[in-house]
């Protein structure tokens, strides 16, 4: 294991290499004794650490402390830490203890703070520091939260019970609206999950309450009512929608996917339409029949937008809503 003694500076630290065939080396500081940098890796050429330590001796003892890593705590940061450490030992003090202390006060304030929040506070956070970044439809959540959560804003997260939350499930489901509730009580779950992730809580008290069991609804056109479709469709439909409603019948993709439809996600050559990110935020690939392959190429031949349903009457520059203007339009989508 080698061992050297250089000047520490931030830009040496940054670049210094540990000798090939080995997987440790140690530099030691200059002017404090016993602080060093501990530079690891698990394996030749793997994934290097750099570790502050300070290797005192304490009442004929040797020790060995963890300080913190590099470049996290700085040059100057880890001299002040070994200089307080060293002073502690000059009165008397064990180190080791004083770090025991320094933890359980730290974790006297993460519960008080664990304590005190309320649970508006714990929706705030979610919305600004997840929801926002990480999901879609998070202004849903935000409303869902605004409409049916208020009498829960002012409790503190750790005294929320299963039963504050079932009696707000149950009056939501009393006007009939199971699915309404059903997404309140997933809304609620992902918020409580997070606050364990955050190690504000210990426990989801969502997770004894039962969602509704929905039944799927199915749909189908009859005989009769897809001749009317088509006759509309090809007929009497203005050729924006018509379009719009063929794309969404051949590839079975949600409404939103298709309007927002980019040509650059078209591949005509293999034929694959790329959503990059769907309802649940992840990517998909969708196969294109040779039928959709005949509507794009119609539509390219015109198009100057970026949007394969493109019109200059709204403000994103594509199709935002098939059910308004032309009367035959809305024949459609009717029931």
């Amino acid at each position: 294991m080698p061992s050297i003694s250089s000047k520490f500076r931030k830009q040496l630290l940054n670049k210094i290499q540990i000798p090939k065939g080995e997987t440790l080396l140690i530099i030691n500081h200059p002017d404090i004794i016993g602080l060093k940098l501990k530079i690891s890796c698990t394996v030749c050429g793997g994934r290097v650490r750099k570790t502050w330590i300070l290797e005192p001796k304490y009442k004929n003892q040797s020790l060995k402390i963890r300080i913190g890593e590099f470049p996290d705590l700085s040059i100057k940061e880890a001299r002040k830490k070994a200089r307080e450490l060293k002073r502690l030992m000059a009165k008397g003090i064990d180190p080791r203890e004083a770090k025991r202390q320094q933890q359980i006060a730290e974790d006297e304030k993460r519960l008080k703070a664990r304590q005190d929040i309320t649970f508006k506070e714990l929706c705030y956070k979610y919305i600004e520091e997840y929801a926002k970044i990480y999901t879609i439809y998070w202004q849903k959540d935000t409303a869902r939260i605004h409409n049916y959560a208020k009498p829960l804003f002012l409790k503190k997260i750790s005294d929320i019970k299963s039963n504050d939350i079932e009696q707000i499930f149950n009056d939501i489901s009393k006007d009939g609206k199971y699915a309404t509730a059903n997404q309140f009580l997933i809304t609620l779950s992902s918020i409580f999950n997070k606050a364990i992730k955050w190690e504000l809580i210990d426990r989801n008290p969502t997770l004894k309450i039962d969602k509704h069991k929905m039944q799927a609804r199915e749909r189908r056109l009859s005989y009769d009512e897809m001749t009317k479709f088509l006759q509309v469709l090809c007929g009497e439909a203005t050729p924006l929608t018509r379009d719009f409603a063929l794309l969404a019948l051949y590839t079975g993709a949600r409404k939103r996917n298709v309007l927002e439809m980019e040509w650059d996600n078209i591949d005509f050559v293999r034929k694959i339409w790329h959503i990059p990110k769907t309802k649940n935020g992840k990517a998909q690939n969708i196969p294109l029949t040779d039928e959709i392959i005949e509507i794009l190429q119609a539509r390219k031949l015109t198009s100057k937008s970026k949007w394969v349903l493109s019109t200059d009457r709204s403000k994103s520059g594509h199709l935002e809503n098939p059910y308004k203007g032309n009367t035959n339009d809305k024949r459609l989508f009717k029931n």
